[in-house]
């Protein structure tokens, strides 16, 4: 199974509302109100979070756009 370089991590991303979220990268899987919540749900969810952060969706949130200009 491919493994993430990618860790996995709670921040704060609002500072209204649902303020807090399990991040991979600068992808948010999830969003909580608050840390305790966000903590507990990466502690019972890890393995999904870290098949998740392994997924293209999340591989090209975080990657480096590269932009191609045609003449």
């Amino acid at each position: 199974m491919y493994k993430s370089s990618i860790e996995l991590r709670v921040a704060q991303v609002s500072k209204r509302g649902n303020k807090y979220a399990v991040v991979a990268g600068r992808a948010i899987l999830a969003k909580f109100k608050t840390v305790e919540q966000a903590k507990k749900a990466l502690e019972e969810n890890a393995r999904l979070y870290r098949y998740w952060a392994g997924s293209a969706s999340v591989s090209i949130q975080n990657s480096t756009p590269v932009f191609i200009y045609l003449d």
